[in-house]
């Protein structure tokens, strides 16, 4: 070996080790709570501002205070409690981060950042930190999935390591729902057209009856579905969406519509098999998919997430992670409810119009 391939395969070395430690320390930090790390650097850019040598530092701990989070979920820390491989590469999630970061900083970002995070104040003092979970509160509402055919849930759980997005407390019990064909894809095609998904331009159905409180309906599907870019110029991460009250303290969001495609408005009554809109890709939206959520309250913001139980659904998964995990294994399948995890190939084995009414 000459002494310059020494020196090569040295300085390759010091990069894998470079780029090792930096790959460990990010899934250190993404294994941490998140609010620890948004407090973490929030306080270090308060001291920071204290001591005139640091002054200087304040600013970048309070945007890695911001960033961090936002970088962090694009790390999948632990694939098998997900449930849901998915597939990114290097510069989609790089997009992500940029589109993301980009929607951050404007006037309609912040003021979501504020409302959002703000927000959870107020569930967590009207709970005092117990919040709603399948123990607490089972809710009155039976549901029925709110769409026909097969469907995939993509992201969700009532676990905390399956959950969608368990710090966030209204989404906490959320599921996103796509159309996958026999191979797993979503779309045919490249996947760059919002025509070639299969789940756009679906009929979303109320997934129970109840009286319609809030929707909208004028926000564009962003155009590059696929591409890790996500819609940094809207003003409403849900899109458009739907909310229905069924009972008391018992509300559905069903989000990210197609634009144009609500059908109900405030006030109207809805009952099972109705169609409410089409499944779109409004908002923070990757592709075309539908987000779902029970909540507590109706304003979005300041919610907490309820346990669906899902009714007369039939529950399908090419893996055998249901049998494997501690709850899903404990929850008899055979029984009329359904709790649902990222990775289940879900149907109704009817609709509301058929079943008859379900709700409480």
């Amino acid at each position: 070996m000459t002494d310059r391939t020494a020196k090569t395969t040295g300085s390759q070395k010091k990069r894998q080790t470079v780029w090792s430690y930096l790959h460990r320390t990010f899934l250190w930090f993404a294994t941490l709570n998140f609010w620890v790390i948004v407090s973490g650097f929030v306080i270090l850019g308060l001291v920071a501002m204290q001591i005139e040598q640091f002054s200087s530092l304040a600013v970048l701990f309070f945007l890695l205070a911001g960033i961090l989070p936002i970088v962090l979920q694009t790390i999948e820390t632990d694939k098998e409690a997900h449930g849901y491989v998915y597939e990114i590469s290097h510069s989609e999630r790089l997009r992500y981060i940029v589109s993301v970061l980009g929607w951050s900083v404007t006037p309609w970002g912040i003021l979501t950042q504020v409302l959002q995070f703000g927000g959870q104040l107020i569930p967590m003092i009207r709970y005092r930190r117990r919040y709603p979970n399948r123990e607490r509160y089972v809710p009155e509402t039976a549901l029925l999935l709110p769409y026909d055919g097969q469907w995939t849930v993509i992201n969700g759980g009532v676990t905390e390591e399956t959950s969608h997005s368990w710090m966030i407390v209204a989404q906490r019990y959320a599921y996103d729902f796509v159309i996958t064909d026999e191979d797993g894809s979503t779309h045919t095609g490249t996947g760059t057209d919002l025509t070639e998904y299969y789940a756009f331009g679906k009929p979303i159905h109320p997934p129970a009856a109840g009286t319609v409180v809030k929707t909208k309906d004028r926000l564009r599907d962003h155009p590059h579905p696929g591409s890790g870019w996500l819609e940094w110029r809207t003003w409403d991460i849900r899109g458009n969406h739907v909310v229905i009250k069924h009972a008391d303290g018992e509300y559905s969001l069903l989000a990210h519509l197609r634009k144009g495609s609500v059908t109900v408005s405030p006030g109207d009554h809805v009952d099972r098999g109705e169609v409410i809109g089409e499944c779109g890709n409004s908002g923070h939206s990757g592709e075309p998919h539908l987000h779902y959520q029970l909540q507590d309250h109706p304003n979005f913001w300041s919610a907490a997430g309820l346990v669906p139980q899902f009714q007369d659904a039939i529950v399908m998964r090419d893996d055998d992670r249901r049998v494997q995990h501690d709850f899903y294994q404990s929850v008899n399948q055979d029984s009329g409810v359904k709790y649902l995890w990222a990775g289940d190939r879900v149907t109704n084995t009817g609709r509301g119009d058929v079943l008859g009414d379900l709700s409480v």
